[in-house]
């Protein structure tokens, strides 16, 4: 799934970048950071990995499954000082499309909120953007602790970025992989 999620990343900021030069404004520099357990041929096509790098991505290889709050401190370790806003996209999100991340990544780089939000009715669901002052909250969260942990203390903050149900669609076990690639077949067969 990650493999799956990283593509539509890359599709996003390719989209979003194109956006940018087409409004004439200048486009900003995105970093990707990827923590994983294999290396980034195991998840993506040579095509993408030199996307992935054309963009600066850094891939971590963690091994072994740690807490969630260590996952988010190997991802924040080496922020580029220019950095101003983080992103946090589960690698399991199938929901998740090209066109509506771009569209959540230029609400970022035009506004810089504290938070950007995407809302399912009143629903906060991933990704969600962080501006850069929230990383030393972030890098003190403990064990299981996520963003979200930062994120319901500022709810004043937040700037919300409707998006469908679907968007935060994710999998998470193999049972749930299966009935995805069912759905998809059925998607293509009936093309």
């Amino acid at each position: 799934m990650l493999g799956h999620t990283l593509q539509t990343l890359l599709e996003a900021i390719t989209l979003q970048k194109h956006r940018s030069l087409a409004a004439s404004s200048h486009p900003v520099d995105t970093e990707i950071y990827v923590v994983a357990r294999h290396p980034i041929q195991a998840y993506i096509a040579e095509d993408c990995i030199r996307t992935f790098n054309s963009f600066g991505g850094v891939w971590i290889q963690v091994p072994t499954p740690k807490p969630l709050a260590e996952t988010i401190r190997y991802g924040l370790q080496d922020l580029n000082s220019e950095v101003q806003c983080i992103g946090f996209l589960p690698g399991d999100q199938v929901g998740i499309t090209a066109p509506k991340l771009a569209g959540c990544l230029q609400e970022v780089l035009q506004n810089l909120p504290d938070f950007l939000v995407p809302i399912v009715g009143d629903k906060a669901v991933s990704p969600v953007f962080f501006h850069r002052r929230f990383v030393p909250e972030l890098l003190e969260l403990r064990g299981e602790q996520g963003g979200r942990e930062v994120l319901y203390r500022y709810p004043d903050c937040w700037r919300k970025y409707p998006v469908e149900a679907g968007f935060y669609q994710d999998v998470d076990t193999p049972e749930q992989y299966d009935a995805l690639r069912v759905q998809i077949s059925k998607g293509e067969s009936s093309e």
